[in-house]
């Protein structure tokens, strides 16, 4: 009883307003402008601008060109705009300028291309279709020796036969923008309540009232264990309204079983404030907090929290997976995504062990001392 009269005390009595304000507003703010601003690097859509090209016909060839003039009007529709040149037009001088996306010169041997090297999307795009141009035409140029109606047919693009079959395949669904930093930076903020935790034993110490604690009907370890559940409720209740406003306010993803995640968020709130508590009794003074928070800056830099760290490799790989941040937000990512609740087990696992080795320091210095 007496550990849930403080636990209760620690909720109502906020030390601290500024920092639960920050940790609820904060995350919130972050991940709808990172959300917003990295939304093209996610989709993986870009923007494809206009795709002009020159070309100069000096083909002997009546097929070629019919051909090519065919070509011509069905790049005109898909976007690709084909200019032809005058003689004394130099067209390499003018992709060169940058005026064109490519230069096309089209002989007897064939079809030579000349790339813009400062629109490489549109260039490659344009090069891809005068390939696909050029390999039919050497198909239809075979089968014409044989059947001319069908040569035509080839380079029409129909024919009795599909020469190209496309197939569509639905691919597992991928976090978005907004999805993947609305599980950043829940995963990041909390581990800020350790900032809070570092001062929870502590601040009880300079404002003198760990005496009148003591002097108190309780045990010290009822006073330990009612603060650190006290703290644990609050950060659960502020996360709790960080990721249901995320998911119906911005649309972020976060899977169809809310409890499993609420669960993973829970152990990782406790592991935070075991670092914070636990510091604050190995270092004395302001050092605990400095030491707390650099901590907190390198396990979210290296933990995927400003941009994801799946495909790091060597010692970048290596450093990454000893943060807490990061087995986390894998676990989080692979659970919603991929419904592997194995990953969500370990992360838990991991969290939980930590927190036990760290409150197991922070009990063992306490019993030491006369005080709290």
């Amino acid at each position: 009883m007496n550990i849930f009269r403080i636990a209760l005390k620690e909720i109502r009595v906020i030390r601290d307003p500024k920092m639960l304000l920050f940790l609820l507003v904060s995350p919130l703010l972050i991940m709808l402008i990172l959300g917003t601003a990295t939304t093209n690097a996610f989709n993986g859509s870009l923007t494809v601008g206009e795709i002009n090209v020159l070309y100069k016909n000096t083909s002997t060839s009546s097929e070629l060109s019919k051909y090519w003039d065919d070509f011509t009007g069905q790049m005109r529709q898909a976007g690709i705009h084909l200019e032809g040149a005058i003689d004394n037009t130099d067209g390499k001088l003018k992709v060169k300028n940058n005026l064109y996306t490519g230069y096309v010169e089209i002989t007897d041997s064939g079809l030579m291309y000349y790339a813009n090297s400062q629109s490489l999307i549109e260039s490659d795009i344009a090069q891809s279709v005068f390939t696909a141009f050029t390999d039919r035409y050497r198909l239809a140029a075979e089968v014409s020796e044989t059947d001319s109606k069908q040569a035509d047919a080839i380079m029409a693009g129909y024919g009795g036969a599909g020469y190209v079959v496309e197939e569509s395949l639905n691919a597992a669904r991928k976090p978005g923008a907004m999805d993947y930093f609305a599980i950043a930076m829940t995963t990041m903020f909390i581990l800020y309540s350790a900032m809070t935790a570092a001062d929870l034993i502590d601040g009880e110490r300079k404002r003198k009232t760990a005496v009148r604690l003591l002097a108190a009907p309780v045990t010290k370890m009822e006073i330990f264990i009612g603060k650190i559940a006290g703290l644990v409720m609050v950060n659960a209740i502020l996360i709790f309204v960080v990721v249901l406003t995320s998911k119906y306010m911005f649309n972020a993803y976060w899977g169809e079983n809310l409890g499993l995640v609420f669960l993973v968020l829970i152990t990782e709130i406790l592991f935070a404030v075991s670092l914070g508590l636990g510091f604050s009794y190995v270092l004395k003074g302001n050092a605990a907090g400095t030491v707390v928070m650099i901590i907190i800056q390198l396990a979210a830099f290296l933990g995927g929290s400003y941009y994801p760290v799946e495909d790091a490799t060597g010692i970048l790989a290596t450093i990454a997976s000893l943060s807490p941040l990061q087995w986390s937000n894998a676990a989080l990512l692979e659970m919603i995504y991929a419904d592997s609740f194995t990953a969500a087990a370990n992360a838990m696992l991991l969290n939980i062990g930590f927190s036990v080795v760290l409150l197991g320091i922070a009990i063992t210095m306490m019993r030491r001392r006369e005080g709290l």
